[in-house]
């Protein structure tokens, strides 16, 4: 269940929270406690964690989520940040700097501290993604794969992580099977949550980082794959349902690599797009 102070937060937030109705983990795992002007204290919990370390997209959606409430619960239309330091599980502090209050863009800058060490600083431009109009066109079309339906629910859970996203692999499966490279450079999967929570725009910043990095698919004994650098960039609310997502990786040099990330809504809409910059740590 949720705590009241959760809820109490939530409420001031604009977003309803009907009796009876319990909150998501993740909503509950990203709720802030302001401390001072544009000051937010949170916890970094266990469910989203690769490893020993939380989900890098994890802790940029409780900065995002920082931004955004000191920014009148503005949405974020593009977001870049730097991990200078591996964060852990615990307490954290996120100072905002609101930069500019535009009429239609506002901008803003984060620092999020663990016992008094810089971790990640991020830039960001958010909006309101209910009133974007304009020309569209797109090149970029879904993946072509099988019905979410017809994708069979993984019979283990390697990561802690897991436990809580409900990935389904539908391009590139074939990996995990001999852990050898199949130089497709990417993969193709299906996600939603386990407590069976709707997404919202700030649940994508995590999801930008939520799919196995297609590096493994291109050298052999690939083993800790940190990022240095990520953009996420919103193009609309999702719709309920599954998510699909395709993660990217064309080239790999001197152990540094790019990872490109689409995020398509229930609907087949496009409501994300996301770049990252990762070393590669091989375990030989």
């Amino acid at each position: 269940m949720y705590t009241s102070a959760a809820t109490q937060e939530w409420a001031r937030s604009g977003q309803v929270i009907t009796l009876g109705e319990q909150m998501g983990k993740f909503l509950e795992d990203t709720t802030l406690e302001a401390i001072g002007k544009n000051r937010w204290r949170a916890n970094l919990q266990k469910g989203w964690r690769i490893g020993r370390v939380p989900n890098g997209g994890y802790v940029l959606a409780i900065v995002g989520r920082a931004i955004s409430q000191s920014l009148n619960h503005a949405d974020p239309l593009s977001i870049n940040a730097f991990y200078l330091e591996p964060t852990q599980l615990g307490e954290a502090e996120v100072e905002v700097e609101i930069l500019r209050l535009g009429k239609g863009t506002q901008f803003a800058s984060a620092r999020l501290y663990q016992e008094g060490n810089l971790k990640i600083i991020a830039n960001a431009a958010y909006t309101d993604l209910d009133r974007l109009k304009g020309p569209t066109n797109t090149v970029m079309t879904p993946p072509d794969v099988p019905p979410f339906e017809s994708i069979g629910v993984p019979k283990h859970n390697v990561l802690e992580i897991h436990n809580t996203i409900d990935t389904r692999i539908v391009k590139g499966a074939e990996f995990f099977a001999d852990q050898e490279p199949t130089n497709t450079g990417e993969f193709i999967a299906y996600m939603q949550y386990v407590d069976g929570a709707n997404i919202q725009p700030i649940d994508l910043l995590m999801f930008g980082d939520m799919m196995p990095p297609p590096s493994f698919t291109l050298v052999p004994n690939v083993g800790w794959v940190p990022t240095v650098e990520m953009t996420v960039q919103l193009r609309g609310k999702p719709a309920p349902g599954p998510i699909l997502c395709r993660a990217r990786s064309h080239t790999l040099i001197k152990g540094v690599t790019e990872q490109d990330c689409e995020i398509w809504d229930a609907n087949g809409d496009l409501v994300a797009v996301g770049r990252q910059t990762m070393k590669v740590r091989s375990m030989s």
